[in-house]
């Protein structure tokens, strides 16, 4: 519970704090400031919330902003007039082309978890509609190196700057100390999602 604001002694106080049974007043600890803060909010005390009730709210976090993600992700299909598997496999050739490696029709297969000529059908559909482009692989006369055009670059690039400039500008409130924890944190999350769902 927050302690009440601290005030000045008058001279009744003085009197008061000589007799035998008075209660020294103290500083305010760190604990109670936080608390203090969530009084209004209708959550527990800081200080009475058990180890799992800390744990729920960050898993309801997680799937809000999951939640957001893939609201987000059905929106930019609709803009860019995609199927899922499509998306998915324009993301995956910007993320390499991000991270400088070359994207080949059977990353995408695997990627996806499709046959090698269903991989073929999606790209040869992308390539139709302007969204890819293949080149041969210098390095492997039977792999096409695949990426995106100019004009897809670009609606992809303006589709979600607003998002991209929104998440630059929070980031840029937090401490370093703030960031590094998040950016651990994250990858944390990134990693248990890559694991993949449970066998039933």
């Amino acid at each position: 519970m927050a302690r009440p604001a601290l005030h000045a002694p008058d001279d009744h106080d003085a009197v008061a704090t000589t007799e035998p049974d008075a209660v020294a007043t103290t500083e305010p600890t760190d604990q109670d400031l936080r608390n203090a803060q969530v009084v209004d909010t209708g959550m527990p005390l800081l200080a009475e919330r058990a180890p799992t009730d800390a744990a729920a709210e960050i898993l309801s976090r997680m799937r809000r902003v999951r939640d957001a993600d893939i609201a987000f992700a059905l929106q930019l299909r609709q803009q860019l007039q995609l199927s899922g598997n499509d998306l998915a496999a324009v993301t995956l050739i910007q993320h390499c082309e991000t991270k400088g490696t070359n994207a080949h029709a059977k990353d995408i297969a695997h990627q996806l978890g499709v046959t090698s000529a269903a991989a073929t059908i999606i790209v040869d559909r992308l390539v139709a509609l302007g969204h890819v482009e293949r080149k041969p692989d210098p390095h492997d006369g039977r792999q096409r190196i695949l990426s995106l055009t100019p004009s897809t670059c670009a609606l992809l690039e303006g589709a979600t700057r607003e998002a991209d400039e929104a998440l630059a500008e929070l980031a840029a409130t937090l401490s370093t100390r703030e960031r590094t924890r998040l950016s651990t944190l994250l990858d944390a999350v990134a990693e248990i999602l890559d694991a993949g769902p449970a066998a039933s």
